[in-house]
């Protein structure tokens, strides 16, 4: 059994898309059940998701295409805006249609789909299985919750009267989770350079998060301090192997293809796409043959 973990920046995100075609290609989603995403990471854990469930009849390269082209320009993220400079209501929208997953396709599937969520006031991590959601509505409430960024998407959302905020802020890769399941290996997918999963807000970004209204002190606090559950899931992908369960990480190769996590530009989020696709391919070739193994 294979279980696969996703993070996700916003735009960066983009290249889990191609380490998730990677993963694709190489046989591997057959023997996937479960699936753990953090914040924009679960765009990607969709489109496994719909190769899994056979929910769309697309290509998982025909649906990335499809998102890229949806999601560059100014109708998802707009620094012109001045409230919702992150239209997440748009990416949801997007991304259900294009890998046509709903409720009954995770439930029927007995996939485990897991996304973390950030309590708006505790700043307690929560994980929510989407393979459990009643409607395609609350299938899509969990998304944008995981999702719902501080400042750049001010808009609440609430499940079962609690308001949350994106996943990544607590636990942005959850490896826990994924391990909690017993999988034989793990497939930990992350759009950012190895050691900086716990990073903490600087800059121009860091002076906003200090004054900006509407976020909760506890959740303030951990966006402006190192993630303790982020440096120890590095660690923990630096080791390989955890009491058996090995660990196959997929990283940027080549930071500086990077860019901006709120870049728009449809011809860099392709080679960042590529760049993600060509990781993925050459840490799964190490791995080994997990279909004949899982």
């Amino acid at each position: 059994m294979i279980s696969v973990v996703i993070q996700g920046g916003a735009m960066r995100s983009i290249y889990c898309l191609g380490a998730v075609r990677a993963l694709v290609d190489r046989g591997w989603a057959s023997s996937v059940r479960s699936i753990h995403a953090a914040s924009a990471g679960c765009i990607s854990a969709m489109v496994l998701a719909s190769n899994i469930t056979a929910a769309s009849a697309s290509s998982v390269k025909e649906m990335g295409s499809q998102l890229v082209a949806q999601l560059a320009g100014p109708r998802f993220i707009d620094q012109r805006r001045l409230r919702k400079i992150v239209d997440v209501d748009y990416l949801v929208g997007v991304t259900t249609a294009v890998t046509s997953v709903g409720a009954d396709n995770l439930r029927e599937s007995g996939l485990l789909f897991e996304v973390s969520l950030t309590d708006a006031d505790t700043a307690r991590p929560r994980y929510l299985d989407l393979s459990a959601a009643a409607s395609d509505h609350d299938l899509a409430l969990g998304l944008a919750a995981t999702m719902a960024i501080p400042v750049l998407y001010p808009t609440p959302v609430f499940i079962e009267g609690r308001r949350y905020v994106d996943g990544g802020i607590t636990d942005p890769l959850p490896l826990m989770r994924a391990l909690r399941t017993e999988p034989r290996r793990v497939v930990a997918i992350s759009s950012v350079s190895p050691g900086t999963l716990g990073v903490e807000a600087t800059g121009r970004e860091a002076r906003i998060l200090r004054y900006a209204p509407g976020i909760s002190p506890m959740v303030r606090s951990l966006m402006l301090t190192r993630n303790p559950l982020g440096d120890v899931t590095d660690a923990l992908l630096d080791v390989g192997t955890l009491c058996g369960v090995e660990i196959v990480r997929v990283s940027p190769s080549d930071p500086s293809l990077l860019g901006h996590r709120l870049e728009t530009d449809k011809g860099k989020l392709m080679a960042l796409e590529e760049l993600g696709y060509s990781d993925g391919v050459s840490a799964f070739s190490k791995a080994g043959d997990l279909v004949r193994e899982a």
